[in-house]
């Protein structure tokens, strides 16, 4: 075992250790808990200080103040298809943005640690901390942080264009008026498997379980979206493009990303057909924002 790793899995339980002798019962979260997820705050929090925890935190957390949660306008009661479509983008446009923004301070701070280890220098605890967190949230499973570890977080903490979530977003809600767009926020045909979970799809064959999920907020269905594109291993054809387009000095397009949706859609080639007309059909009113 590296002697780095020796370092921080020992400084981790002495950590374990004064947390159980001193448990933190009195800490003050942050002002905004709400800004992350569940599933996006750390787990390792009752083995570090509340300055630490804190500090962490803040780091993971979004750039800014939580949108204030809008109901989903009428789109139906809108007969000029332009303003329609206008309006359907204007609505969802804030919270991509809110996640976009988060990731790419996320990669910033990730290519920060990568150029430390490049170079050998030691990592703090705080940074090994921050990188735990990361390998939880994107569910990479980690034996060692090393680079080829570290490159394969970077090719999920990335950002997703803001014309492919809309434009999809679009296609899979009939642009904000599908019954589980509606009832449950849902704008991508997310499904869940737990009984109760969501909504039950009226034309569900009768050997099928799943429903469709429901979310409390456009945000909550904006980063469960991003959280399925970054992580899930049917998407790893689409975050390669990204990588490629990285690597290449590219812009990082909707139309080429849309590529590697071919698992997004029993539909296949022609589901992507689909998105790039859409797209491109689309792009005035995409670029205006």
């Amino acid at each position: 075992m590296p002697v780095i790793r020796k370092f921080f899995l020992l400084a981790v339980w002495l950590l374990v250790g004064y947390a159980i002798l001193h448990p933190f019962t009195t800490l003050e979260p942050l002002k905004e808990p709400e800004l992350l997820e569940e599933w996006q705050k750390p787990t390792r929090l009752s083995a570090m200080s509340e300055v630490d925890q804190n500090k962490l935190l803040q780091r993971l957390a979004y750039p800014r103040h939580e949108i204030p949660k809008k109901p989903l306008p009428d789109f139906n009661a809108i007969v000029d298809v332009t303003e329609k479509k206008k309006a359907f983008f204007d609505y969802l446009r804030p919270y991509i943005r809110q996640e976009n923004q988060r990731l790419l301070l996320l990669r910033s701070d990730l290519q920060k640690i990568m150029e430390k280890k490049q170079k050998n220098l030691r990592l703090q605890l705080e940074d090994y901390a921050f990188l735990y967190s990361l390998y939880d949230e994107f569910r990479l499973e980690v034996t060692e942080s090393d680079l080829n570890t570290l490159n394969e977080l970077l090719l999920r903490v990335d950002i997703i264009p803001e014309s492919l979530v809309l434009v999809q977003a679009a296609n899979e809600s009939a642009w904000g008026t599908s019954r589980f767009a509606v009832e449950g926020y849902n704008f991508f045909g997310q499904w869940c498997f737990r009984e109760g979970c969501g909504m039950v799809p009226l034309q569900r064959a009768e050997d099928q379980f799943h429903e469709v999920a429901r979310f409390d907020s456009p945000a909550q269905a904006i980063r469960s979206y991003f959280y399925n594109l970054n992580t899930f291993h049917t998407y790893e054809p689409l975050r390669q493009i990204r990588a490629q387009l990285r690597a290449e000095n590219k812009p990082i397009s909707a139309e080429a990303l849309a590529q590697g949706l071919m698992a997004y859609s029993e539909r296949g080639s022609e589901y992507i057909a689909e998105i790039t007309s859409m797209i491109r059909f689309n792009r005035h009113l995409l670029e205006e924002g």
